[in-house]
């Protein structure tokens, strides 16, 4: 696997979820412990259409970036630990309960957050030894 699969599973990952919240947004709420509400749902259409703005960034920087990927690879490991500290606060804070789809979720970002984190480094030092030739 490289950096840019990783990149393109991230933006599939994150238009299931958006898919997911679309569609069924009750019951994405339900399994985090919330009650679903009209002012909720219109919220979420925002937060949503962010996350779609992300998804289409994250599908142009293959494109923008090239070989040159690795460069994101930092970033998008910090992107990643965004929303484990988000769901850490709020089930810690007792905003929300802690469910078990808190713990896949995290367990998902942290993931993430480490192969973005392994495969930035394995690139750049392929890349150095590449120009030291």
């Amino acid at each position: 696997m490289n950096i840019k699969l990783l990149l393109r599973i991230y933006a599939g990952l994150m238009a299931v979820f958006t898919l997911g919240g679309l569609f069924s947004a009750e019951s994405m709420m339900e399994s985090f412990g919330m009650v679903y509400t009209t002012e909720a749902g219109i919220m979420l259409q925002f937060a949503l259409l962010g996350q779609v703005i992300f998804i289409v960034l994250t599908l142009q920087i293959i494109n923008w970036l090239g070989d040159d990927l690795h460069k994101v690879g930092t970033t998008y490991a910090g992107l990643s630990v965004l929303p484990v500290l988000v769901n850490s606060y709020q089930v810690f804070t007792e905003l929300i309960p802690m469910t078990s789809a808190f713990y896949v979720e995290q367990a998902i970002w942290i993931a993430f957050a480490a192969l973005f984190f392994v495969y930035s480094k394995e690139n750049t030092v392929s890349t150095d030894a590449n120009n030291e030739d």
